[in-house]
Parts: structure tokens; sequence; C-alpha cells
């Protein structure tokens, strides 16, 4: 299995447990005020783009994990029927290992009150949003 095909089942599987996790995207592109799409005057090849004016745009914050959302906890004796949602973050992996800034991402996490950790399968998800 593929780790997307990972990734979407265990959004479904924390959807049906009562949390919401939603995909969240880390990395650079390039934008700029001008694009060009080849082929054209510029001997470009099929999928070649021209930006001008370009300058690099960076999405997310190193280590933040492939999954995040919350999870509803219902509170304390003094706000009997009060529920909140609790930070969630989920780094996904199949087969590889996390970064060093995944793991202190997840503990940062878990250390502010959140849950957070590894996920490779259900079983983990399970563990991670409702311990």
């Amino acid at each position: 299995m593929a780790e997307a095909d990972l990734m979407r089942r265990l959004q479904k599987l924390a959807s049906s447990l009562g949390a919401r996790l939603f995909r969240q995207q880390v990395g650079m592109a390039w934008v700029g005020n001008k694009v060009e799409r080849g082929p054209g005057r510029f001997a470009l090849g099929p999928g070649d783009v021209v930006i001008r004016n370009a300058r690099p745009f960076h999405a997310g914050v190193a280590g933040m994990s492939d999954l995040g959302g919350w999870v509803p906890v219902e509170i304390t004796p003094d706000m009997i029927g009060s529920t909140v949602a609790v930070y969630a973050q989920v780094e996904v992996k199949e087969n590889g290992r996390p970064s060093a800034e995944q793991i202190a991402w997840i503990e940062a996490v878990n250390n502010a009150g959140g849950k957070a950790g590894i996920a490779r399968n259900d079983a983990d998800l399970n563990h991670i949003l409702w311990r």
C-alpha cells in the first residue's frame, strides 16, 4: 500500500472515531509575476514553465505532521457536558523513519497537551487519538 493510500485510510478511520484530520503540506514552490508555459517562444518543452521575477514560497512548518486537526474531549466535572477540541497531529509512515524535525514537532504537541504520534497502521492511529 502506498503511503498516500494509508494516509487516506487513516483519515477516514479518524472521522469514524469522531476526530477530524486534514492533509497538511510542507514544502517550497516558486511563484512570480508572469508565467509562460511551453512549448512556446522560449524553446520550452511540454510541461516546462518560465516564471518571471520568481521568489520562493514556503508552505507549512518544518517537521509538521502529515495530518493535523482535533479530537473531541469531554472535560472536567466543573464543565460537565462541554466538549473541547484537542489539537492532534499524525505523522504517517508506511516504512520510513521520521526526521528529527518531525520527532521534535510531535514532542512539542504532546508536551503542550495535544495528541501527536507516528501512525503506521489503524492501531497506531487509535492509540494516538484516544490514549
